[in-house]
């Protein structure tokens, strides 16, 4: 991630509908199974700026971040993480079976290799550790957010539970998320390629006064993706375990 893209995450992170309306989905679909899930320590792999951190916290296990940006870790820091380690998610410095949830949210799409990255998760998870992954959704929805943060791929549901499965991980769920916004930021992603216009990110095209609006219409699917996976959204969410 650009070091501009870290500084902007930071800033927006606790008031922009995307990143607030990703933690009320998460936080609901990830509740149910906590109560399954060993002791011990969660990892935010690929923290960012700990734009999960909110998310993460209420959860009541240490909390440890992990990102290949500096400036990242040094904000995690100083954020209630008890430690950040600089490192890339393909060569996670720490031994098997530590983490009993390892949040991986808009990572592997940054990774050439994600195969290696799936197999690391498993690797550091316990077992009936809870892995959560969050990857971006649907190769028709590819824009000019994705091109700035640097992604590989976009992601089916089907494509992102086969490869947590051949890294061994027992797929748990896998859901769509951001699903009634789908169709407008498809056309907004469609005009912007047909304008030329290219902003420094997404993030900054809407007014802050539209926030509240779109984290509403975000929110509002939680009961609905809380009782059925959903089979279209801007994001995938696939949650899996280690085998015991």
């Amino acid at each position: 991630m650009h070091p501009d893209l870290v500084s902007e995450l930071h800033a927006i992170k606790s008031r922009h509908w995307w990143y607030r309306g990703r933690r009320t989905v998460l936080s609901a679909l990830i509740s149910s199974h906590l109560q399954t899930i060993p002791s011990g320590p969660i990892l935010d792999l690929g923290s960012g700026p700990g734009t999960n951190r909110d998310l993460l916290e209420p959860l009541a296990h240490p909390l440890f971040a992990l990102d290949s940006e500096i400036e990242a870790l040094r904000i995690c820091q100083g954020g209630r993480y008890r430690a950040g380690t600089l490192a890339d998610a393909v060569a996670v410095p720490f031994r098997e079976r530590t983490f009993a949830l390892v949040l991986a949210a808009d990572i592997l799409e940054h990774v050439g290799d994600d195969p290696t990255v799936a197999a690391e998760i498993f690797r550091i998870l316990k077992p009936g550790g809870l892995a959560v992954v969050v990857v971006p959704a649907f190769n028709s929805l590819w824009g000019w957010q994705d091109q700035v943060s640097g992604h590989h791929r976009r992601y089916s549901p089907a494509a992102i539970r086969t490869r947590l499965t051949n890294s061994g991980l027992d797929v748990v769920r896998t859901t769509c998320m951001n699903t009634l916004l789908t169709l407008p930021i498809f056309a907004a992603r469609k005009l912007l390629r047909l304008t030329n216009l290219a902003p420094r990110s997404e993030n900054q095209i809407l007014p802050d006064l539209l926030n509240p609006i779109l984290y509403a219409i975000f929110a509002a699917e939680t009961p609905v993706v809380c009782r059925w996976d959903i089979p279209f959204g801007t994001s995938v969410v696939c949650l899996a375990r280690r085998p015991i």
